[in-house]
């Protein structure tokens, strides 16, 4: 037996040395090991042996079941399973720190079936004690002690320089909503949840892997390419999302990947990559995975300068409205959508689906909308005493409008400012913001009713509770766009769908636009189902306010 080798005299410590003994044959125990301290279990995890050294760094009396207790209440302490691969933390003993760092090894017999447990902890003090415990802290994260965002890319460019022959992949994972968790269950359990995430990943990575948490709920991974399977790459991930549900949440992990081509290239840049191709993830399963392509980074440097340019360009009028008549069944135009466009001083005109997308994800669509609806009733209030003044204006308001702006006092405020009739600046609400809130929105449309505008709701038949809403909305116009009737294979039954649509719609006393009107057929056949109005390119596109005056003069 190793001399260092701390027991009592009794029965019980003298199997426990007999177990000992068999396994530390088992690590060929030796110099090596001179340094670091040693703690040995059984398989059933009833400690036998730990060195003089495991002692001295614990600072514990020649008691092998105290020290245990010390190294499993560190362990418990800072969130560590008893598990995990390799960890590095700072053990504080009279106000002393040191820094070790603890790899754990399962052993295997000569039959290599599982014959106990080693911790092999070794003692990098010396780097705290040459002024180095603040690098420790500038490279590691606080609350998972994983590597942060700076000690991530140290690592992963060492790791790079020194396998400049072999493939890599950088693994990028985003939790989708976590602010959301955080907003409802509180900064404890979403930091519970983190923690969790980064002992899982410790435990399931090889000692040559760089992983880290680079901020909030971002963890990254750099990992030999040879080595990674998408399947059970996602069995992992779903493993690990499945051990954090409750009965409360469950979480929905986005997986981006980015292949190393260049491995000269700044970390940060990797990361961005990779990350991007976790925006591009649009289904909410528990784990999803997506790999990036250089397309990814077309469309992120488009939405970079869309939403840079974005406020100024409001500030320089650079945006207006186009204007895509409505007219009746009798070929009269009674009045037209106003739809933004960008009027780009050197790239023209920019279509709407280049940065109505970006402008909502961004949350920053209210401030165009609000815009549009200026320039409608300015436009409005420039038609009065001519022969247009009867024609009415109908402009979109967005779902995220409901939630940053006051819809009433906005269209109110522009009745006011510009002296118009609010008959003549109609306001379509989606279905979708209408479902996202239907009692909400009930009461807003009565509300703007009750002041004289004529409210649409848009996009109907889209979403699934459309028949649902309409027991509790009363509008005055349902919007049917015949786009969501060309979706589908089975025409008659969708044109049995529309007939119906119509007819209900009078029978609660609304009128019906159907939109997206574009063949002559579809024309005749939408006025024999009894539809009286229209918009579409069979009659027109959008166009610009001249442009619509001078072809639509009355």
């Amino acid at each position: 037996m190793n001399p260092d080798f701390i027991f009592g005299k009794n029965a019980y410590y003298y199997n426990r040395e007999v177990e000992a003994e068999n396994i530390l044959r088992l690590i060929n125990y030796g110099a090596q090991y001179e340094d670091n301290g040693l703690i040995i279990l059984t398989q059933d995890k009833h400690c036998v042996y730990a060195n003089k050294r495991a002692f001295s760094m614990l600072h514990s009396e020649d008691d092998l079941d105290m020290l245990y207790k010390i190294f499993l209440d560190w362990m418990k302490d800072i969130g560590v399973a008893w598990d995990t691969p390799t960890w590095s933390r700072i053990y504080k003993v009279d106000d002393k720190e040191r820094l070790f760092r603890v790899r754990y090894r399962q052993l295997l017999d000569e039959e290599s079936i599982p014959a106990g447990h080693v911790y092999i902890i070794q003692n990098l003090s010396d780097v705290i004690e040459n002024g180095m415990g603040e690098q420790y802290r500038l490279t590691h994260d606080e609350l998972t002690h994983l590597y942060n965002k700076e000690g991530f890319f140290q690592e992963t460019r060492k790791l790079l320089n020194a396998n400049p022959d072999k493939d890599f992949l950088l693994i990028y994972s985003n939790i989708k909503d976590f602010k959301l968790i955080n907003q409802l269950f509180g900064l404890e359990k979403g930091n519970a949840i983190l923690m969790h995430i980064g002992e899982l990943l410790a435990q399931r990575v090889m000692d040559d892997d760089v992983y880290g948490r680079i901020n909030g709920d971002h963890f990254a991974l750099v990992m030999p390419k040879e080595r990674f399977s998408d399947k059970e790459f996602s069995l992992a991930v779903n493993e690990l999302a499945g051990r954090i549900i409750s009965t409360s949440y469950s979480i929905h992990i986005q997986i981006g990947i980015y292949e190393i081509v260049d491995p000269g290239m700044d970390i940060s840049f990797m990361c961005d990559r990779a990350y991007m191709a976790c925006k591009s993830i649009k289904r909410d399963n528990a784990c999803e995975i997506a790999w990036y392509s250089d397309d990814m980074l077309v469309n992120a440097l488009l939405e970079k300068e869309i939403l840079s340019s974005f406020d100024f360009a409001l500030f320089d009028q650079q945006f207006g409205i186009y204007l895509q008549p409505q007219i009746r069944a009798n070929g009269e135009v009674y009045g037209a959508e106003a739809l933004a466009r960008w009027l780009h001083p050197e790239n023209g005109v920019i279509e709407p689906e280049v940065f109505i997308k970006v402008l909502e994800k961004a949350d920053l669509i209210y401030k165009l909308d609000k815009y549009v609806w200026e320039l409608a009733a300015r436009q409005l209030a420039a038609w009065k005493g001519t022969k247009w003044s009867k024609m009415s204006l109908s402009v979109n308001v967005s779902p995220k409008d409901l939630y940053y702006l006051d819809i009433k006092k906005e269209f109110t405020s522009l009745i006011e400012k510009y002296k118009i009739d609010p008959l003549h600046l109609n306001i379509e609400l989606t279905e979708t913001a209408v479902t996202s809130d239907v009692n909400k929105c009930a009461k807003l449309i009565a509300e703007l009713r009750q002041s004289g505008f004529i409210v649409e709701i848009d996009d109907f038949g889209s979403g699934y509770s459309s028949l649902n809403m309409l027991k509790d909305i009363n509008a005055d116009v349902l919007k049917i766009d015949m786009g969501f009737l060309r979706r589908t294979d089975n025409h008659e039954r969708a044109m049995v769908i529309l007939r119906y649509t119509i007819d209900m719609a009078y029978e609660l006393g609304m009128g019906v636009i159907t939109e997206g009107v574009e063949t002559k057929e579809q024309f005749e056949k939408l006025i024999e189902m009894g539809c009286e109005m229209f918009q579409g390119f069979y009659f027109d596109e959008p166009m610009p306010v001249e442009m619509f005056e001078k072809k639509y003069k009355r």
